[in-house]
């Protein structure tokens, strides 16, 4: 499979994803538009003399952390339709231990992150502006080495694979740029439709001070949703499709799903 062949895949087996399984994405998207509203309501607006109360502030804070739960569901799903044909039933699979796998890993990438950046924090002690941007650009850096490089480890989750770091680590050695690249590719007709958007945004003279009404905030929680729906639908199919392609050692570390697929 080439690197086009792969992309191509990802944008069938997206639009495969939305055609056959539409009252799942439709309710991904009813969701998480309704959580963001929320989310974004609850954020204090920079110059604005009066901030949201306490109680809206906590319920933005617990609707971001529902909305990231979402987020991570639907792509399990999406993974589960590529690699194994499933369809919207059943909404946990195996007693949802998958998607607990899932969030596991993501708990751990973020403590990961922050115990590299402390320790470049605590070597390099940047004393001025200049030097935190440096020190967040090392630390980005690294971040996207490691999470391209395990990211095969997500779909392996989804169809029952254990929690095998060594496994994904070596199954993506020399393919960095590959796995990047045709994920990076696959989401490209999305960005374009990104920056069209914003483009007539800007003709329309619609400017940050003019959104803050709750039309405007309906408006962005809705925008916020359908992008982040389609970038899951064609990030998670990218990555499935990858899995297929590179994954050697991944496929043996158990589950009857991760069997099937090769």
């Amino acid at each position: 499979m080439t690197f086009m062949e792969c992309v191509k895949r990802a944008w069938a087996s997206a639009w495969e994803a939305l055609t056959r399984m539409p009252a799942l994405v439709l309710g991904t998207f009813v969701a998480y538009a309704a959580l963001g509203w929320l989310g974004l309501a609850g954020r204090p607006i920079p110059g604005e003399g009066e901030a949201p109360s306490a109680g809206l502030v906590l319920a933005a804070n617990l609707a971001s952390l529902l909305n990231a739960l979402v987020y991570v569901w639907f792509m399990l799903k999406v993974y589960r339709f590529v690699l194994l044909g499933e369809r919207a039933t059943p909404l946990m699979a195996s007693g949802a231990k998958p998607f607990a796998r899932i969030v596991g890993l993501g708990f751990v990438m973020m403590l990961a992150l922050l115990g590299i950046a402390a320790a470049f924090w605590l070597v390099l002690r940047p004393q001025h502006e200049g030097g935190v941007a440096f020190l967040s650009l090392i630390v980005g850096a690294i971040w996207v080495f490691v999470g391209v490089r395990l990211s095969l480890l997500y779909p392996s989750l989804a169809i029952g694979g254990r929690f095998a770091l060594g496994a994904a680590w070596r199954d993506s050695r020399g393919h960095f740029w590959s796995v990047l690249g045709v994920s990076c590719v696959a989401a490209l007709p999305l960005l374009a439709c990104g920056v069209v958007a914003l483009i007539g945004l800007g003709i329309a003279g619609v400017t940050p001070e003019s959104v803050q009404t709750p039309a405007w905030v309906t408006v962005l929680a809705i925008g916020q949703s359908a992008v982040n729906v389609v970038f899951a639908l064609l990030t998670s199919a990218a990555l499935a499709w990858l899995y297929r392609r590179y994954a050697n050692e991944l496929a043996g570390t158990g589950g009857a799903g991760a069997a099937s697929v090769r």
